[in-house]
C-alpha cells in the first residue's frame, strides 16, 4: 500500500471520529434557551430613557440619532436610536452586520421606521408576558430595560399548541406575527423584502445553531452571547435550566454516562473555587480554569486506572524493542520469505507468551479513551460556566481559532489573542512530547541491536506508524483549533498527564525486568 494511501485511510479515520463524536453527543439547548442567546444576540434598535432631555444627552459627534415618545399614553419613556459614522446602528452591530450583507446582495432593507415599531411590538409582548405589575402606560426606562431582559426573548420564541391539543414550543412564530404586524402599520414598502427577511434569519439561526453550552446544575445567568456592554466589559448572559441526570439520559447513553458527568464535575468544582454562580470571581475565568486542571486529571487517572493493565502490557512491549529487533534481524527477507516470515512471527509469539504480553491490549486502551473522548468534548461544549467570564479575556468557550482570527486591539490581549496563541503553542508541544517521548526511550534502548541487521518488513511498519502518529498529531492540532479552548487546557493537560503515566510505567517495567 502506498504512503498516500496509508494517509488517506488514516485522515478518513480520524476525520469519520470526528464525525462521530459530534454526532453522538446532543444539544442539551431548549428553544427557550436558543430564543434568549437569539434576543442578546440581536435586542434591537433601541435605547430607552426617561425622558426626552436624558434621551438627547450625550449625544457623540459624526453620529446621527432618532428621539421619540415609545407610547402615545407615556410621558416617561423616550426611545433614542443611535447610528454611528460608520451607518451602523450601535445597540445591535448584529442586525448592521446583516445589513451590510444585504446591500452588498441588492437586497432591499427596511427603515429605521420599520425597526423601531418591531422593537415597540417586542416590548408590548414582553410586557404582557411580565405580568399584570406592568403597563405599557407606566413604564420607565428601569422597568422596560428590566421587562425586555426578562421576557424579550419572546420576540423570537413562542409555545403553540398543535393537533391532540400538545403544546409545542417553537423558533420565529411570534417574529413572524409581529413582522406581519409592523409592515402592515408602517407599510410594506418600508419592511423587509423577502430576500432580507431569509438573509436576517438564516444569519441569525447560524449564529445558535451552533450553541450547545446549555448544561447547568444550577439555574442561572450564564454565557457571553451579542456585543460586549461599554461598562461592564462583558457581553449579555442569558438565562439557563438547570439540566438534571434523567434529562441528560434522555439525550442518550453518551450524554447521559458521561457527558453530564464531566459537566456536573466541572460546574460543581466552577463553582465552589468561585465561591458560587453569582459571584463575580466567575467572570475572570480562574474558577473555570483550575476546574478544568482538576477535571482532566480525575478523567485521565480514571482511564489510566481502567487501561493500567493494557498500558503496562504496551509498555512491556517497549521493553521487549531489543529483544523483538534481535530476532527481526535474524529474519532479514520475511516481508518476502514466507518462511522467514512464519518463522518470525513464531519467535516473537513465544517472546510475548514468556513475558505475558498481550499485542492487541491497544485495541482495549482506544475502546476506552475514544467513548471518554466523546463524552468530554460533548460536556466541554455543553458546560454552560465554561461560557462564562474569560481567562486573561479568553472564553474558554471560544474556539481558538476563532479568538485568533479576531485581532480588533492588536496588539493588545482585549479578545484573548495573545492567550489562544500561548495555549495553542502549549497544547500543540505537549501532544508532541507525549507522542514521541516514549518512542525516543524505545529508540534509545535499540540503537545498538539495530546495527546488526535490517529487517525490511519491520522497517516499513515503523513508517506506516510514524506516519500515522504524525496524522494523529496534525488531526489533533487541527481539532485543537476549532474546539473550544476549554479543549485546549484538556489536551494540554491530558498530554501532560500522558507523558508522566508513560515514564512512571517504563521506571514501572524498567525495574521488574532488571529484577
Amino acid at each position: 500500500m502506498k504512503k498516500s494511501t496509508k494517509v488517506t485511510l488514516a485522515l478518513g479515520t480520524l476525520l469519520s471520529a470526528v464525525f462521530v463524536a459530534t454526532s453522538c453527543t446532543s444539544n442539551f439547548c431548549t428553544n427557550v434557551e436558543k430564543s434568549r442567546m437569539l434576543f442578546a444576540i440581536e435586542p434591537g434598535v433601541s435605547t430607552y430613557f426617561n425622558s426626552e432631555e436624558e434621551a438627547k444627552a450625550d449625544q457623540k459627534e459624526g453620529y446621527t440619532y432618532t428621539f421619540e415618545q415609545v407610547f402615545s399614553d407615556n410621558s416617561t419613556l423616550w426611545r433614542r436610536v443611535e447610528v454611528n459614522d460608520k451607518g451602523a446602528y450601535t445597540k445591535s452591530l448584529k442586525l448592521s452586520s446583516i445589513i451590510e450583507a444585504a446591500k452588498k446582495s441588492n437586497y432591499a432593507v427596511p427603515t429605521t421606521k420599520y425597526f423601531t415599531t418591531f422593537d415597540t411590538k417586542v416590548l408590548e409582548l414582553a410586557t404582557y408576558y411580565a405580568g399584570a405589575s406592568y403597563s405599557t402606560s407606566t413604564l420607565n426606562a428601569e422597568s422596560a430595560m428590566s421587562v425586555l431582559k426578562n421576557f424579550g426573548y419572546m420576540k423570537f420564541y413562542s409555545s403553540v399548541t398543535e393537533e391532540g391539543n400538545k403544546e409545542k414550543d417553537k423558533i420565529w412564530v411570534n417574529f413572524e406575527s409581529i413582522n406581519s404586524k409592523v409592515c402592515y402599520e408602517v407599510g410594506i414598502e418600508q419592511g423587509p423584502s423577502i430576500d432580507f427577511y431569509n438573509l436576517y434569519q438564516s444569519n441569525m439561526n447560524s449564529s445558535v445553531n451552533n450553541a450547545r453550552s446549555c448544561i447547568a446544575t444550577i439555574e442561572g445567568e450564564y454565557g457571553n452571547y451579542g456585543q460586549k456592554d461599554e461598562s461592564t466589559g462583558r457581553a449579555t448572559s442569558v438565562t439557563i435550566s438547570r439540566k438534571d441526570w434523567g434529562y441528560a439520559w434522555s439525550k442518550g447513553p453518551v450524554s447521559g454516562l458521561i457527558v453530564y458527568p464531566v459537566a456536573w464535575l466541572v460546574d460543581t468544582f466552577s463553582n465552589s473555587f468561585a465561591g458560587g454562580i453569582n459571584s463575580s470571581a466567575m467572570y475572570n475565568g480562574w474558577p473555570q480554569l483550575l476546574a478544568l486542571v482538576l477535571v482532566t486529571v480525575i478523567v485521565r487517572l480514571f482511564i489510566f486506572a481502567v487501561t493500567f493493565k493494557s498500558v503496562l502490557s504496551q509498555q512491556k512491549m517497549q521493553a521487549l524493542q531489543p529483544e523483538l529487533a534481535k530476532i527481526q534481524a535474524k529474519y532479514p527477507n520475511s516481508n518476502t520469505n514466507q518462511a522467514q516470515k512464519q518463522r518470525m512471527a513464531e519467535e516473537q509469539m513465544r517472546l510475548y507468551k514468556k513475558n505475558k504480553v498481550n499485542p492487541l491490549s491497544q485495541l482495549l486502551v482506544l475502546l476506552v479513551q475514544f467513548p471518554i473522548f466523546i463524552g468530554v468534548w460533548g460536556a466541554m461544549t455543553g458546560s454552560a460556566v465554561l461560557s462564562t467570564g474569560s481567562f486573561l479575556h479568553l472564553n474558554l468557550a471560544t474556539s481558538i481559532w476563532d479568538a485568533l482570527r479576531n485581532m480588533d486591539g492588536m496588539p493588545s490581549n482585549i479578545n484573548g489573542w495573545w492567550t489562544a496563541l500561548v495555549l495553542f503553542l502549549l497544547m500543540a508541544i505537549a501532544q508532541f512530547m507525549a507522542m514521541k517521548v516514549p518512542q525516543w526511550i524505545t529508540k534509545a534502548k535499540t540503537k545498538k541491536i539495530a546495527r546488526l541487521g535490517k529487517n525490511p518488513a519491520q522497517t516499513q511498519q515503523n513508517r506506516t506508524m510514524n506516519i500515522v502518529s504524525y496524522v494523529m498529531l496534525a488531526m489533533i492540532i487541527f481539532m485543537g483549533f476549532t474546539l473550544p479552548a476549554a479543549m485546549g487546557v484538556y489536551w494540554f493537560i491530558g498530554a501532560l498527564v500522558s507523558l508522566a503515566q508513560s515514564l512512571i510505567t517504563q521506571l514501572i517495567v524498567g525495574r521488574k525486568r532488571h529484577k
